[in-house]
């Protein structure tokens, strides 16, 4: 598997915004920064990063910041991050890594939800805030950046760069066309996807890919992250071959779709230090893992929910993996609420 085929499209935007700007001068950033929709700072206290975490920013000089990929219905919600990563800028070794939560994991969502849920549902009650709150409450993280995206970005970005390569599966066309006439009733244009009529290697429109990602009932939800993945590695194959003038030109297109609690300054500060990482090179992990034993449950009239086997084994794997800390061991918080989990749902056997 290429390491590129994790930067996927949610670190694409970023590293786009990052660097591609720099490379215009202060004039660009601030033409870029003009188009994406900001809101404020947010406070360590405000997105409960715990005492254990609160200086890990300053010891390690690594800045982790959320990318959220948010899928919005059309119905007036705030919709859910189905695409829920991690971007971890280490800026002693000039490295770059990823970190990709799945979405179904059960968790604790705290104030002012107060209740266990789906890891992606935090947006849904609290958009970006409650979201970087629930994942320092249940991780032991630090995080008070972020960046997100609509997936309705995904759509207009492969429309411009001329669609996108994908092999689709027999079993995949009946859900992917069902997806597609769902995206063509929401539609303001006139102009609907076809739908497709063969498995095989084919060339995808915007609106057809973003029906073939979210296909949600062929397979469990690692089959549609691995649907995600197809499609972000396609995007970025056929990104890379751009000019920088059809780059810069894309990221124009695309910035109204992203919101982003990054300053002006962090953008510099930060698009200045990652022009001397080794992206080709970029380390990546998933939380869980595919192989990491659960069990689904049922709560609140969703399913399935993923109950893992050890909540305190999935944030020492996260704080080795980010911080190359071995030897943490998980907060207080961490271990009560692992607990209060099993109480109510039983453990994993």
């Amino acid at each position: 598997m290429s390491k590129r085929k994790m930067v996927g499209i949610v670190f694409g935007l970023l590293v786009a915004l990052l660097v591609l700007v720099i490379g215009g001068g202060i004039f660009a950033v601030n033409h870029f920064y003009s188009k994406v929709e900001t809101t404020e700072q947010l406070t360590q206290d405000e997105v409960s990063v715990n005492s254990e975490s609160v200086n890990k920013e300053k010891d390690s000089n690594i800045v982790n910041i959320a990318v959220l990929g948010i899928d919005q219905d059309g119905d007036g919600s705030n919709g859910r991050s189905d695409a829920i990563k991690v971007i971890s800028l280490d800026m002693n070794n000039k490295k770059v890594k990823l970190t990709s939560f799945q979405r179904d994991t059960l968790i604790y969502i705290p104030e002012p939800e107060n209740d266990f849920d789906k890891l992606n549902h935090a947006y849904w009650y609290g958009k970006a805030p409650l979201t970087l709150k629930t994942l320092n409450y249940n991780f032991d993280l630090d995080i008070t950046r972020y960046l997100a995206f609509n997936f309705d970005a995904i759509e207009h970005i492969i429309d411009t760069i001329d669609g996108i390569e994908l092999d689709v599966h027999e079993n995949e066309l009946k859900v992917t066309n069902d997806y597609i006439q769902h995206l063509n009733s929401l539609s303001e244009t006139d102009v609907d996807a076809p739908y497709l009529t063969k498995g095989g290697l084919q060339k995808l429109s915007g609106r057809q890919a973003m029906a073939y990602m979210r296909n949600r009932y062929v397979g469990d939800d690692f089959d549609r992250m691995n649907r995600q993945n197809k499609v972000m590695e396609a995007m970025i194959d056929k990104v890379m071959n751009q000019s920088y003038s059809e780059l810069l030109g894309l990221l124009d297109a695309c910035l109204p779709y992203v919101e982003t609690n990054l300053t002006m300054n962090e953008m510099i500060s930060f698009g200045t230090k990652v022009l001397t990482f080794d992206l080709k090179n970029i380390e990546q992990t998933q939380i869980p893992a595919s192989d990491n034993k659960n069990k689904t449950v049922s709560y609140k009239g969703y399913s399935p929910l993923y109950v893992m086997n050890s909540y305190q084994d999935l944030v020492r794997g996260v704080h080795a993996f980010i911080y190359n800390d071995t030897e943490y061991q998980p907060s207080q918080t961490v271990i009560e609420t692992e607990a209060a989990i099993y109480e109510t749902f039983g453990r994993v056997e």
